[in-house]
């Protein structure tokens, strides 16, 4: 049986304003097995895509079996609940509305996979929030006795958060609601005065969050200044221009401003209230289930699990024994965690994955590197910025060593370099390290070694003193680090375990710079071709394919 997860409902609107829905995918599971994620963006080359409608019948012909049972369950979303094609040929209509809550809705299902012949399949839909979720489940094979689980979300279905509670035996829904975290969530990417900050358009929304993130690690929150902003919601029903801003801003600041300058520590220190802000509503909403519950463990997902200072605070909580974060915590998780809670359902667990789960049109790129360990290490250590590409791709918005841009993490310069040069990115914007297991218990602790949402660059700690020189180039602002840590038993990097060891013991070197191995304003690569492409146009001095270092 075959179990086909969709994340796909169009935008009810079109034209140039903001994409309502993003992030579109399908993923594929087989006794309770994930046989690949594959997120539309990473498929036709167009950030955030939302036009599943439009390629699922050709995306999912490769992976059909003749006269084997296929069954599909679609996560809806606040603009609708019916899946339907461009052409008509697969229809996903469900007998109601879903409830936020652990059940499937039964969906009438019409398929015509040739566009003649009819085929039977099962159909659900499952709520927005129940995929977020659900979302964890395959990298951790289920989930533990006396769990929380909450999803944080600019807009999922009926809620911009919701809160559940899972026994060990059964799911429960506490709570779902719009307004209980959703001016926190809009801050990040709605609110029309941190775009006239940061000199982004409201059209901006899916990469202003992770801005703000980086800009407010500059600033400091003041305690009068957050109220100021708090009592008028954080200028969220802002309709005039940045002048009428600039105005009540100089109010509060008690002198004339004339612009909006990023360079001003003022002005950092606003966004660092809006964070600080975000922190406090998000930690204290989950803080108050936990007691309520009495929780062991956490499940957090939906795109605010993407902010890592506030996974920092509930980590440093120490109200949780574990705290686990999907990889794909944002949208780009919901096809997944639709299929993986049909499979859970049914078998009560599911075969354990790693990250690496984009596995289409790989073109020989499923293999380990065979290369020489020692000639990429001799290449980074020697100053080069090189692009991995090898295996499959991770899902989500994170590059974890199969898509990623390593350097050294010593040199500001390189930072420099790698971040503005290369990526084009913003100058306050920090980059991550990768470094292996035993470094990590040395740089940052044995507790961040072996947190969980260290394998996925999800937390941050701070370096310890004697290793700040040697991290330079990724230390941010506020001393922290979001790092990638690398197990020696990972089956998925037994490539990126022996570098890293040999960059570590023969180099000195005991982190790298990790970023995604993409072209500004487009998905990280996938395919060998798009590799050496993008490779050239970024300015990359090698890329390591699984059979060959491509020197540029």
């Amino acid at each position: 049986m075959l179990t086909v997860g969709l994340y796909g409902i169009p935008d009810t609107t079109s034209g140039a304003g903001p994409s309502f829905t993003h992030d579109h995918g399908v993923a594929l599971m087989r006794d309770g097995r994930v046989v690949t994620v594959i997120e539309l963006e990473r498929y036709t080359g167009l950030k955030h895509d939302n036009r599943l409608p439009d390629y699922l019948l050709e995306i999912l012909e490769p992976w059909l079996v003749p006269g084997e049972p296929v069954r599909f369950v679609s996560a809806n979303s606040f603009v609708g609940d019916s899946f339907i094609t461009r052409d008509g040929n697969l229809r996903i209509e469900p007998d109601h509305q879903p409830e936020v809550d652990p059940g499937l809705t039964p969906a009438r299902c019409l398929w015509y996979p040739d566009g003649r012949k009819p085929r039977h399949a099962e159909a659900w839909v499952i709520s927005h929030e129940l995929a977020h979720v659900a979302s964890v489940l395959p990298f951790y094979g289920g989930v533990e006795p006396d769990t929380l689980l909450v999803h944080v979300d600019g807009g999922a279905s009926r809620s911009a958060c919701s809160f559940w509670h899972w026994d060990g035996a059964a799911l429960r829904c506490l709570h779902s609601a719009w307004g209980d975290l959703k001016d926190a969530v809009n801050n990040f990417n709605d609110n029309p005065l941190v775009c006239a900050i940061l000199g982004e358009p409201p059209t901006a929304h899916l990469s202003t969050p992770g801005k703000l993130m980086g800009y407010a690690a500059w600033g400091r929150p003041d305690e009068a200044l957050g109220r100021w902003l708090r009592e008028r919601r954080w200028f969220l029903d802002h309709q005039e221009g940045g002048q009428e801003l600039l105005t009540s801003l100089s109010q509060v600041r008690g002198e004339a401003m004339l612009g909006f300058d990023m360079r001003d520590p003022w002005l950092m220190n606003v966004a660092a209230c809006i964070q600080r802000a975000f922190e406090d509503d998000v930690v204290a909403a989950i803080d108050h289930y936990a007691r309520q519950t009495r929780a062991r463990h956490l499940v957090y997902a939906g795109g605010a699990a993407l902010n890592i200072p506030t996974n920092r605070r509930l980590h440093e909580l120490g109200v949780f024994e574990t705290i686990r974060i999907p990889p794909p915590a944002s949208d780009a998780g919901l096809a997944l965690g639709a299929a993986a809670w049909v499979e859970f359902a049914e078998r009560g667990n599911l075969e354990l994955c790693g990250p690496y789960l984009n596995r289409f049109a790989l073109d020989g790129l499923e293999p380990e590197p065979t290369v020489d360990v020692e000639q990429v290490a001799g290449l980074i250590a020697s100053g080069a910025a090189v692009g991995l590409c090898h295996g499959a791709a991770e899902v989500g918005p994170r590059a974890l060593g199969h898509r990623s841009i390593l350097a050294r993490a010593d040199q500001p310069a390189l930072r420099q370099r790698v971040s503005e040069t290369i990526k084009r990115r913003e100058w306050y914007r920090p980059l991550a390290p990768m470094m292996r297991h035993a470094a990590a218990v040395e740089v940052l602790g044995r507790e961040a070694a072996d947190a969980d949402i260290s394998r996925y660059m999800l937390g941050a700690w701070t370096v310890r003193e004697p290793w700040r020189e040697r991290l330079a180039g990724v230390v941010h602002s506020d001393g922290t680090v979001r790092p990638q840590v690398v197990h020696p038993d990972d089956q998925d990097n037994r490539f990126l375990v022996q570098l890293l060891a040999c960059l570590d013991q023969d180099h000195g070197l005991p982190a790298v710079i990790n970023t995604s191995f993409n072209v500004r304003g487009q998905p990280i690569v996938q395919r060998r071709d798009e590799a050496i492409r993008s490779a050239r146009s970024m300015g990359l001095d090698a890329v390591v394919l699984p059979d060959r270092v491509e020197r540029l």
